[in-house]
């Protein structure tokens, strides 16, 4: 590219950005400089996060699991996102869909192998002093495969929507 396109090419894409309507500087993605929502949002995050983390740990046997999971990490991600302008993820979303679908995959194929059914699971009980007796179950694994999955796939999708700059301005932009 010649330097003269360059700077042509800098310069529209300088103008594209959103700006301050009076001092031209480059304005912050919406709501992330209120000092509110980032103090409110730390604590919702932190406390979505053990629900969620809640719901993945019993989903097996209740209402729950690596789905619903999923689901209510990215909306604490989202909203982090929305408070702090980036993202809490410090992983690309993308490689966390592969990983969950090869643990999920294996967990299924696993007992197959051993001569059972497909996605057949195992479980037993623990007892330690500090939660007393609580069953542990091979489906947890599946159920962080699908959590992996969900949350990958949701951060993914947010990220497209948020990311998108506008290249043309109409008669009613100013």
């Amino acid at each position: 590219m010649s330097p003269k396109r360059a700077a042509q090419h800098s310069k529209k894409k300088a103008a594209a950005a959103p700006r301050h309507p009076t001092s031209g500087e480059p304005t912050p993605p919406p709501l992330s400089g209120d000092p509110i929502l980032r103090t409110v949002s730390r604590a919702v995050f932190a406390l979505v996060m053990v629900f969620a983390l809640l719901l993945l740990w019993r989903g097996h046997n209740a209402p729950g699991g690596g789905f619903i999971a999923g689901l209510m990490t990215g909306c604490a991600l989202i909203l982090h996102r929305m408070a702090n302008g980036e993202s809490a993820l410090r992983v690309d979303p993308a490689r966390l869909i592969p990983w969950g679908a090869a643990l999920s995959f294996v967990t299924g194929l696993l007992p197959y192998l051993l001569g059972r059914a497909f996605l057949k699971s195992d479980y037993g009980y623990i007892t330690t002093p500090l939660t007393g007796e609580f069953e542990w179950a091979t489906a947890m694994l599946f159920d962080i495969g699908v959590f992996l999955i969900v949350v990958g796939s949701t951060m993914l999708i947010v990220g497209s929507l948020a990311d998108v700059t506008p290249t043309e301005r109409t008669e009613g932009d100013e």
